[in-house]
């Protein structure tokens, strides 16, 4: 690994899309991706938003489900102004982020360093004990990084519901 490498793996890969439910259901039928836990985040269950470093109060429904070891997610925009909304203006559906590791570096200090990489928050916030920050490095790296702090006993965020059905060994 290069010495000056933050990146440890990659997480996630993210769409964002006008409309989740037809979104997971082509996932679903056409991929075998599933099942999705579905929620709409919006306050009091997402907290310290900020984009570019003002606070603004943004909301999204979103979708993941895993293949092996990657997580899918599919984003909605659903109100307040949010980098997820400036994407489908620009560039309409499609991969918006890939969520990145950063082990052995802690998330303030990744932070930091990507900002003096030319790549600062773009948008930020907290769902529960979990933090997330989005970079700005799409005109860099041509793609958007996401990375988060999840404490170890962090709860998954529980689903306003599954689909196509929670399965059994869901927890």
């Amino acid at each position: 690994m290069l010495q000056n490498s933050l990146i440890t793996g990659v997480y996630q890969v993210a769409l964002v899309v006008r409309d989740v439910e037809a979104t997971m259901k082509w996932y679903t039928d056409q991929l075998g991706i599933g099942p999705w836990r579905v929620a709409l985040l919006e306050p009091p269950r997402l907290t310290d938003m900020r984009l570019r470093g003002e606070s603004v109060e943004y909301s999204f429904k979103y979708a993941v489900a895993w293949t092996g070891e990657t997580m899918w997610e599919i984003i909605e925009p659903v109100d307040g102004p949010s980098i997820y909304k400036e994407f489908l203006d620009k560039h309409g559906e499609g991969v918006h982020h890939i969520l990145v590791q950063h082990e052995g570096v802690d998330f303030e200090t990744a932070l930091e360093t990507f900002g003096r990489r030319d790549c600062p928050p773009a948008m930020e916030g907290r769902i529960g004990e979990i933090r997330f920050a989005y970079l700005e490095s799409d005109g860099p790296l041509k793609t958007t990084l996401e990375i988060i702090d999840r404490p170890p006993n962090a709860e998954p965020i529980t689903p306003d519901y599954w689909y196509p059905a929670e399965p059994a060994d869901a927890t």
